[in-house]
């Protein structure tokens, strides 16, 4: 067991070279103020990006505190993590069959399968590894509490499971699970099994109705993703068939799998795969087959939440949704099959040679964000969704030329896509083509079925200020802080429309909310430094000026304005100006040689 935990960072040792991704890092960790300022409070108060895991936002608090923004060590616990969870499923294992070999057989799948990329180099999918972690340490507990007749390891199963849905929603499954786990210890349902598990249903109940407020809350669950049931059902039952044939052939890996073609087809397959799990389960029921109908029962019970019976996003489905459910794929192989002492050891090595080099293998796509997105355009180049997070990608990097490529795939693709519509109106604002901006702005805005997308209002905005057109960017400025009234760009935006018309003292408490906001912004404790200057509030001025230059050393203007306000209150300007020369900032030479012969 000790080789195989050795072995998980040497398989997955190019993930600590990568960086963050695009998708919900940001939101997470890297902007989270809440995170950085280690806000408990708001932990177990507010939600973040659809869920509410207070447990995992501590987490990650703990990290930003640690690590800060350093994705090496951000990774280095997700790797961690990782190998804590195979040794727990070394021992779930071990405790369910009592097989030495047979425990690191499933334990080296789950350790070693490709799907599992996904979860270890993605920052944010850290509840997933958090939350598997709390689930398994219950799945044992419940293990103890059934053999020895312990309340103590009910109650303790009981707290690791509760503290499991407060790391991810995804743990509300556990209940179910626990039917399973009856089963793979051959303990026939009754009265008293059934009582037993009443606490743990009435907790996910709980979090069921929470994750559903969250997710619709965060925009995961609308309107805009209105599927029939009988189309649900029948998708349900194509995700299921997908998931078991990666399990088996985990090529071809994607970031996302879109809703297929050729809907009727697949949703006829879907209802097809139901009908045959159903024949299954009543034929191992009757034959008496336990075992394997617990290893069934514990995959299905992990996955009730992730195959589209209630539909969110725009994908169908996705290979972090395996991390945990691989466990039962391991219980079933050993189930099925029972190897003997003589083969179980070349299955071992084959699995590590077949599971860990496509890992390996799927690492390299994971370099950054750009070439996480291209791999998945590559395998899937009619996804409107990659195709406009490529192109978001490029504005971020600044190539809009190369943003604007892939955004017009997404919208010829999609167009009635409102994302990529937003996102090219980014890409022509760094170009400076304020009118296709504009024209691409006011379409995003239009497709948006509640035209509540703030963003697009701050956008818009900012295209009007660059044309002069205050009294539209004001205009916009404010429907985007009455969407998002803590909109620090929006905040931003209007004081600088103010302030542009001399309302200085409309502009300074706007210019405050921003640096409320977001602290570290260097440039609006400049812009609210010149403010005060400006209203020959000179020490405040000051005071600002270094605030700015304490967070951006190289900031030459602010140097600048340093020198020109110690001119104003009778100091030396010198050190400042010349500073400010130093880093090529022009306007500075005049002063300099003014007031520093």
């Amino acid at each position: 067991m000790a080789v195989l935990l050795l072995l998980v960072p040497i398989v997955y040792f190019k993930i600590f070279g990568i960086s963050f991704f695009g998708w919900d890092d940001k939101d997470i960790l890297l902007n989270n103020v809440d995170v950085h300022q280690f806000n408990i409070k708001a932990f177990f108060s507010q939600h973040y990006v659809g869920n509410y895991a207070p447990v995992t936002m501590i987490a990650f608090a703990t990290d930003w505190l640690l690590f800060h923004g350093d994705a090496v060590w951000q990774h280095a616990t997700n790797i961690l993590g990782h190998t804590l969870n195979v040794f727990l499923v070394y021992r779930l294992t071990l405790l369910l069959f009592s097989n030495f070999r047979y425990a690191i057989l499933v334990a080296l799948i789950f350790a070693m399968h490709p799907m599992q990329v996904e979860t270890i180099a993605w920052v944010s999918a850290k509840n997933n590894i958090i939350y598997t972690t709390f689930y398994v340490l219950a799945a044992i507990a419940y293990i103890h509490y059934c053999r020895e007749g312990k309340l103590k390891f009910a109650v303790i199963s009981f707290v690791l499971f509760v503290v499991a849905c407060l790391s991810k929603p995804s743990a509300i499954a556990f209940p179910l699970c626990l039917f399973a786990i009856d089963y793979l210890l051959q303990i026939p349902v009754s009265k008293k099994s059934i009582l037993q598990k009443v606490p743990f249903f009435a907790i996910a109940l709980l979090m069921g109705f929470i994750t559903l407020y969250t997710r619709t809350e965060d925009k995961f669950i609308t309107s805009d993703i209105d599927i029939p049931i009988y189309e649900r059902i029948g998708y349900a039952g194509y995700c299921i068939a997908f998931y078991f044939v990666k399990f088996l052939f985990p090529v071809n890996l994607s970031l996302v799998y879109p809703y297929p073609d050729n809907k009727i087809i697949w949703i006829v397959l879907g209802y097809l795969v139901w009908f045959l799990v159903a024949i299954l389960i009543i034929r191992l029921y009757k034959k008496k087959q336990l075992v394997i109908l617990g290893a069934l029962g514990f995959i299905l019970a992990n996955f009730l939440l992730v195959i589209q019976l209630i539909p969110f996003g725009e994908v169908i489905t996705a290979d972090r949704y395996m991390y945990l459910p691989l466990i039962g794929f391991g219980f079933l192989l050993i189930s099925i099959f029972k190897f003997s002492d003589k083969h179980i050891n070349f299955i071992v090595f084959a699995t590590l040679i077949y599971f860990g080099s496509l890992s390996f293998m799927r690492t390299l796509n994971w370099k950054n964000s750009i070439t996480v997105f291209s791999d998945t355009v590559k395998k899937q180049p009619n996804s409107f969704l990659v195709l406009n997070s490529l192109g978001s990608e490029y504005n971020t990097i600044g190539k809009p030329n190369d943003g604007i490529t892939y955004l017009n795939r997404a919208i010829a693709v999609a167009p009635n896509y409102y994302k990529a519509y937003y996102n090219r109106g980014l890409s022509y604002m760094q170009l400076q083509q304020f009118k296709n901006a504009l024209n691409d702005l006011n379409k995003a805005i239009s497709l948006h079925r509640r035209g509540d997308h703030y963003k697009s209002y701050v956008a818009r905005g900012n295209v009007y200020y660059q044309l002069k057109d205050i009294p539209k960017a004001i205009e916009d400025a404010k429907t985007a802080l009455v969407i998002d009234p803590e909109n620090v760009k929006a905040q931003f935006l209007l004081a600088n429309c103010y302030d542009d018309l001399n309302l200085l003292d409309q502009a300074l408490p706007y210019y405050s909310n921003a640096i409320q906001l977001d602290s570290k912004n260097p440039t609006y404790y400049l812009r609210r430094a010149i403010v005060y200057g400006k209203m020959q509030q000179f020490s405040s001025c000051l005071q600002d000026l270094e605030a700015c230059t304490n967070l951006d050393a190289n900031y030459a203007e602010a140097y600048y304005w340093k020198g020109v306000v110690k001119v104003n209150m009778k100091q030396n300007p010198c050190a400042d100006l010349r500073k400010a020369v130093d880093l090529g900032f022009i306007a500075a030479q005049q002063p300099l040689q003014t007031y520093c012969r």
